[in-house]
């Protein structure tokens, strides 16, 4: 096997000087960095990087821990992450929870076990539970989309309380007076407080709210849509939780023969134009998830390498409002 030696040896510089060009290349000369990335390649050197990590007492790799791999916006996280942890020579590895909180306990569980230096979490639930059980490891972690009242950990989110505020209230603005709201689970933070901001608004338009409570899946949005959309009462707008309830809304809305937006209007949360197929796209509040995710990798940064062990910080990032033809007029308004 190819050692250092032997590229220092290969480019005539000292061992030193060939890690310098690894992990500090800055740090050297042009014309001696391009002799040693030649000796690299001449011979297929592949740096150590476990024996490095174990020297440093690290295994240099981070975990990301994502609640649905199936959705796009764990995507945008896998991105996110892996860009900020490439910067620091990080590896990173991913779980899947399935959205269920007992397979996420065992995949942080197993993830520990190894050894992952630090765990960025998009938990299943804003409970306290996963979270203690990682801190009482001493491993670091962030979690990622939600606010965790109960913990003292550092969080990247967005105010999606605010924002569904905001759509509702251009719902309204659009003669919108019977407006729906279909949510996801009610224990799930991002559910509940999406559901306020939409209940605040609509009270202090004097309107009767009306929430109905599912899963973050196009079938609990298609079940959910059919159900108000197929009364004599039906609302003349929706406003869900998440897009995979939208594309189900969507779906449920065509069945029973309304058009969008000229018999329903469909706003929603992370907009999934670019993944759906469906036309018109959804209007909607669209988080910056992959800048999310880089920031959240750089907070379990500052304490898996620069010694920060303060207070737990809380980053709150602005939603984006993105306005398609899924959200128009409310029928007899002009």
């Amino acid at each position: 096997m190819v050692t250092m030696k032997d590229v220092a040896a290969r480019a005539g510089v000292a061992p030193t000087t060939v890690s310098r060009v690894l992990n500090q290349p800055d740090a050297v000369a042009e014309p001696t960095r391009s002799r040693v990335r030649a000796a690299i390649d001449e011979l297929h050197y592949v740096p150590n990087r476990l024996g490095q990590g174990l020297l440093r007492r690290r295994t240099m790799m981070l975990a990301l821990v994502v609640n649905d791999i199936t959705n796009p916006f764990a995507i945008q996280q896998v991105r996110g992450v892996t860009a900020a942890a490439r910067e620091e020579g990080f590896t990173v590895v991913f779980a899947h929870s399935d959205r269920n909180p007992d397979q996420e306990l065992r995949e942080l569980r197993a993830l520990i076990e190894r050894r992952v230096d630090g765990i960025i979490l998009a938990p299943v639930r804003s409970t306290p539970d996963a979270v203690d059980f990682v801190q009482a490891t001493r491993t670091p972690i962030v979690v990622l989309d939600y606010r965790m009242s109960h913990n003292d950990v550092d969080t990247v989110r967005c105010d999606t309380g605010s924002a569904a505020s905001e759509l509702t209230r251009s719902l309204i603005e659009l003669g919108h007076q019977r407006i729906t709201m279909l949510s996801g689970p009610q224990d799930v933070v991002t559910a509940s407080d999406r559901a306020e901001g939409y209940n605040a608004e609509m009270a202090r338009a004097g309107l009767p709210p009306h929430v109905l409570w599912g899963k973050y899946e196009v079938g609990s949005g298609d079940a959910m849509a059919t159900a108000v959309l197929s009364g004599p009462e039906r609302p003349t707008a929706l406003l869900t939780a998440g897009n995979y309830i939208a594309l189900g809304a969507a779906r449920a809305a065509r069945r029973v023969g309304l058009r969008i937006p000229e018999d329903v209007s469909i706003v929603t949360f992370d907009s999934a134009q670019d993944d759906s197929g469906v036309e018109p796209f959804f209007t909607g509040a669209v988080q910056p998830i992959a800048r999310m995710a880089e920031t959240a990798t750089r907070l379990l940064f500052d304490r898996v390498l620069y010694g920060y062990d303060g207070p737990a910080r809380d980053r709150v990032f602005e939603v984006q409002f993105t306005h398609h033809l899924s959200a128009g007029a409310a029928p007899g308004h002009d």
